[in-house]
Formats: structure tokens, sequence, C-alpha cells
């Protein structure tokens, strides 16, 4: 990995004229490595948290806003391109593959995957920061906050969701159904709705989902998947008097079957101690 005196010019970021600094997490399970990027990054203006694994990284995906995803494709518990796929329908978070497998069958995966970018270690960080920032300008999310309130910190006007959609609100920790119908979610609950609407209309598999709630990958682990998927929808049934939109899809896992508009910023720290 070649690095060089980072130079801050030119990097957005909350500084003196109050840009909004790009936001990335690096999933990485070289520890040295890790740092040496994630230090690099911020010192380029760059927000960046640096996780191990990929059950850490769905866990930060849970609790906060990113823009790009710098993945490794060799992670202890699951590969960087089963990741890559489950962010692929989320238009708004730019995905990068970072790897030591530079062979075209592992660059086209990563592509068909659902990468926007593929790097090959060691990686020339000078190189990486600018086509992060590259690919940070052209994300749905920053043309959004172009219309950011300066008062609030927060989108002042968003695009107005389908009738059918559903809301699932990070800030008051509530699911919202198409008539205004409100129930309340646990943290385990989030968790689990956030892994499913990484790919709207999907399924997700159970191992996915297995390592997003942090549980463990037996016959223990999925007894408990499916007793909170089961809790979840009598929860969304008895509250809102109609069939929950959590399908089970036999041998594969779940998926949500509606349409959801997700509101709650990064601004907004998401409460970690509510009931499990």
């Amino acid at each position: 990995m070649e690095m060089t005196d980072p130079k801050p010019a030119g990097m957005a970021g909350h500084d003196q004229a109050g840009a909004l600094r790009p936001r990335v997490i690096l999933v990485e399970d070289d520890g040295d490595l890790r740092e040496s990027i994630e230090e690099y990054l911020k010192l380029t203006g760059f927000t960046t948290i640096g996780v191990g694994t990929a059950l850490e990284f769905f866990q930060a995906l849970a609790t906060m806003d990113i823009d790009v995803a710098v993945i490794d494709v060799g992670l202890p518990d699951q590969e960087g391109f089963e990741i890559a796929s489950l962010l692929r329908r989320r238009r708004e978070i730019g995905v990068v593959m970072l790897t030591a497998r530079g062979a075209s069958e592992d660059r086209i995966k990563g592509f068909q995957s659902g990468a926007d970018l593929y790097f090959v270690k060691p990686v020339d960080c000078r190189e990486l920061a600018a086509a992060l920032l590259n690919l940070v300008g052209r994300l749905p999310r920053r043309t959004a906050a172009a219309s950011e309130s300066p008062a609030s910190g927060r989108v002042a006007a968003v695009e107005s969701p389908a009738a059918d959609a559903w809301v699932l609100d990070h800030v008051d920790w509530l699911l919202r159904d198409p008539r205004g119908r409100t129930v309340q979610v646990t943290s385990s609950e989030m968790r689990l709705l956030d892994a499913m609407l990484l790919e709207p209309g999907a399924t997700v598999s159970r191992g996915a989902l297995l390592v997003a709630l942090g549980y463990r990958e037996d016959e223990s682990g999925n007894r408990s998947l499916d007793v909170l998927v089961s809790r979840l929808r009598r929860k969304i049934e008895i509250t809102m008097g109609g069939k929950a939109p959590i399908q089970t899809v036999h041998n594969r896992g779940y998926l949500f079957s509606a349409p959801v508009l997700e509101i709650g910023g990064p601004d907004k720290a998401v409460d970690r101690t509510r009931p499990q």
C-alpha cells in the first residue's frame, strides 16, 4: 500500500465552510491495513470507521448512515461479494471492493455483485481517496443533501412515499403502515428489518440475517431467528389488524414484500438500550 502526505484541500467535510464530510465504512479483517487506510482517509477529509467482520459491518449499518462501503472479499464470517449483493438495491450507498483477488473472473464477480469500483491490494491510498470522493459526488444522497436545511441539519424536503409504502422510523423506533398505524420495534427487530430492507422485495438468506443479528449459524441461532420473525409478525398483525408483509421463502430466508421508506439521519443516534 502506497501512502504519501495527505492533502485535505478539495475534500468535503464539516470544515470551516460547513461542508458535509463523506462517510465511509471500511470492512477489512487485516487490522494493520485497516488502521492505515482509515487514518489516511480521515486525514484527507472523510468520516471513516473501520470494522473487521461482516457482523460488525451490519451492526454499524443499523446505527448510522454511510455514503460508501469499502469491503474486503475474504472476511472471516461472510464473503465480501455477498455483502455487496445485499447492498446492491440501496443505490444511495456506494460499494467498493478491496481485495487481493485480481483475476478477471473475480473482478467480474465483484461488479456483478454490485460493486461500483474494484481495487486490488496493495492499494495506493491517494488513488483510493480520489476514487471515493468522485463516487460520493455521484450518489443520490448527495443530490438530496443540496436541499438540506442549515438550521436543522436535516433534509428539508424528501420525495413523497408511494401510497402503499410502509415507513421505518429509526429516530422514534417505529414501523408505520400505509394507513398511519404504528408499532414500536425493539433493537433486535430493527436490526432484522434493516437487514431485510438492504434488498427490498428480494429474499434475504437465513445466513445473512443470522450474521446481521449476531446469532450463531446453528440450530439454536436459526430457532432464535424464527422466534424473532414470528414475534414481529404477530406484533404487526395484532396492532394493525392485517397480514404482516414479512414472507417466509422455504429453505431460503425471508423477505419484506411491501415498499418501504426509511427515515432517520446520522445525526440521530439509535438507542441500543431498548429491550431486546
